[in-house]
């Protein structure tokens, strides 16, 4: 093999260059190709690539083009992964081991289980040959992208370079991506939606202010399953504007799967720091924008927040029982003439139960009554803590020992329910 690309030949590269440089470099390089394919030991592969060495070094004392530089770089470095894939298939089958003689040089001796030793001596520092080994340790597909990347990136820059410690940085990027959880645990994998901690909590600047909100990370996973590429989703009562801050921030909650859709946010009432990005708009009287691909709404909870938006007759929060069922029930005939079939709407909603009234409304009772009616069918449900338990304050106990006393439960459950257009 070596009668290919001799050592007489390749003394005299530099004597010929002088004469036409880039041809004979190409030359020698398409030579040191076919060197390579034919490579079948450690010894011959290193004679291969101590030649290539040679030739990017000249490649670049004599200024020849980019393509040329790059080209003897390139192979330079595949090479060294072949070397890596030989030395890691040695030590795998436990015919070769790696020995470092002294500081600056490593011998590798192959022994075969005959006790029968080749020597050969690659005068390459232990760090050279751990690169090497961790190149062939990359999937070929990989290094395949990285080398092509980066090279592209090489041509057209003028001030960076292709090398050995560049592609294992880009291989190793490449690995701590795969290394990331391929899920958000923010999405949970059942219908139990409650969430130990809370990312995405109250954004009202003064937090006394409103009683009503729920955590982010449910509007987080009503997109994740409801919520394709692409899509026009509309949030009619968007309150203070959490599901915009959960939109914007869905490549925390993504994972590896991040993809875009479009959020248009309505309300009677906007408010806090979103508030111009959220259009007004009364839901009661028509749906803001036609064809949504999908609608999801964190409703005013009847009977607990009366007067703590507005103090609007039309707001939900401040109705009577059946002036609310009223409006929902036309809320519900806008939201399915604005929809076609198959599309998604989903209802944030819980009960209601005023103990010392000693009064229960099934609230999402009432809400699927008045969708189903509108058009819609029961597609999904979910459910969350409203964590009213989460601070046992001497408050917190009167209410629990009232509850028990007057044979009440206390709201804590909070329903996504999800309809699908007939």
């Amino acid at each position: 093999m070596k009668d290919n690309f001799s050592e007489q030949q390749f003394a005299i590269i530099p004597t010929v260059v002088s004469g036409n440089q880039e041809t004979v470099i190409v030359d020698f390089l398409k030579t040191a190709k076919e060197l390579l394919r034919q490579a079948r030991t450690l010894e011959d592969t290193q004679d291969a690539w101590q030649k290539v060495n040679a030739l990017e070094a000249l490649s670049k004392k004599f200024r020849l083009s980019k393509d040329v530089q790059l080209d003897a770089t390139e192979l330079r470095i595949r090479i060294e992964r072949r070397l890596g894939e030989m030395l890691n298939k040695k030590n795998k089958n436990g015919e070769g081991d790696i020995k470092n003689h002294n500081q600056n040089s490593v011998k590798v001796d192959l022994d075969s289980e005959d006790s029968k030793s080749i020597p050969l001596n690659l005068n390459l520092t232990k760090n050279d040959l751990s690169k090497f080994q961790e190149l062939a340790s990359s999937p070929q597909k990989v290094f395949e992208a990285v080398i092509t990347d980066l090279r592209t990136e090489a041509a057209i820059k003028k001030q960076t370079a292709l090398s050995t410690t560049g592609i294992l940085r880009a291989i190793r990027n490449e690995h701590k991506k795969d290394s990331e959880p391929l899920f958000s645990p923010i999405i949970k994998p059942s219908d139990n939606w409650n969430f130990s901690t809370v990312q995405y909590g109250r954004i009202d600047e003064q937090l006394g202010e409103y009683r009503g909100y729920i955590p982010g990370e449910i509007y987080a996973n009503c997109f994740w399953y409801y919520v394709k590429p692409g899509d026009l989703v509309i949030s009619p009562m968007a309150g203070s504007g959490q599901v915009l801050r959960v939109y914007e921030a869905r490549q925390e909650w993504m994972g590896q799967h991040v993809y875009d859709f479009k959020l248009k946010m309505f309300d009677l009432t906007p408010r806090g720091k979103y508030k111009d990005l959220i259009t007004q708009h009364d839901l009661t009287k028509s749906f803001p924008v036609e064809n949504p691909d999908y609608i999801v709404m964190d409703i005013p909870y009847y009977g607990m927040v009366a007067q703590q938006y507005s103090n609007k007759p039309e707001d939900l929060a401040n109705m009577a029982l059946e002036d609310w069922q009223v409006a929902m029930g036309a809320i519900a005939k806008n939201c399915a003439v604005a929809q076609r079939s198959g599309t998604l709407c989903t209802v944030i909603s819980s009960n209601y139960r005023d103990v010392a009234k000693e009064l229960i409304v099934m609230v999402t009772d009432i809400i699927r009554a008045l969708w189903e009616s509108a058009g819609y069918t029961l597609y999904d449900k979910a459910y969350s803590s409203r964590r009213i338990q989460q601070n046992q304050t001497p408050q917190m106990a009167r209410m629990n020992n009232h509850a028990k006393a007057n044979r009440i439960m206390l709201t804590d459950i909070t329903e996504i329910l999800t309809f699908r257009r007939v």
